[in-house]
């Protein structure tokens, strides 16, 4: 007798994958991690603050103007000290204690709030009368032009002129006379001494930028 096989109409259901509890387990908390991950450097970057950048470069020993520098907001960071944005007002006006390079924060350590000579530089102390220098109010950072007054009993002498900025002034004498400190040229320092110890200095306000 003939069998007749007929051919099966359905198929062989394929071999099961078995997922190992572990591997679903590390599946979870790779997806926690990199939740937070992303969490973390959202936190980081929302903690920003707003602090006083240089943009135009301020030699050591020079005033800083406003127009040096600017404010920007970065990231918060621990390590580092910069001055805040709210104290710009009181910066400016302030002398930088080294060389300031555009593109860098401004730190406590940068400024001081008294001109202090840089190489090539001296400071020298004098003694004015009234009518040897401007009534008007002379304040630390003007720019002076010191004088020598001629020997009045040397027909051919001639005025020499040593610019310089004024680090200190005071009044002494009922106002009648002032001492101050002036920044000038270490060259030019022994003979503006020599001159102020004689009195024969003048004191010229040449510019002020502050």
């Amino acid at each position: 007798m003939n069998v007749k096989l007929r051919p099966s109409s359905g198929r062989h259901p394929g071999p099961k994958i078995q997922r190992s509890p572990l591997m679903a387990v590390a599946g979870v908390l790779l997806v926690i991690a990199g939740s937070l991950v992303s969490v973390g450097i959202y936190s980081h970057l929302s903690q920003t603050q707003e602090v006083i950048a240089v943009v135009v470069p301020v030699a050591r020993g020079e005033q800083i103007q406003r127009s040096n520098l600017t404010t920007v907001r970065v990231g918060f960071d621990a390590l580092l000290t910069p001055i805040p944005a709210s104290q710009l007002n009181a910066i400016v006006g302030q002398y930088a204690a080294y060389d300031l390079v555009p593109g860098t924060f401004l730190t406590p350590d940068a400024v001081g709030d008294r001109l202090t000579p840089s190489k090539g530089q001296a400071e020298v102390g004098l003694s004015l009368m009234a009518g040897e220098y401007p009534d008007d109010g002379l304040s630390p950072g003007d720019k002076v032009i010191l004088i020598s007054v001629p020997d009045k009993t040397d027909p051919q002498a001639e005025p020499h002129s040593y610019p310089g900025t004024l680090v200190t002034i005071a009044t002494s004498q009922g106002n009648a006379m002032i001492t101050a400190s002036v920044m000038v040229s270490a060259t030019d320092a022994p003979s503006v001494a020599a001159l102020s110890a004689s009195n024969s200095l003048a004191l010229i306000l040449s510019s002020r930028e502050h």
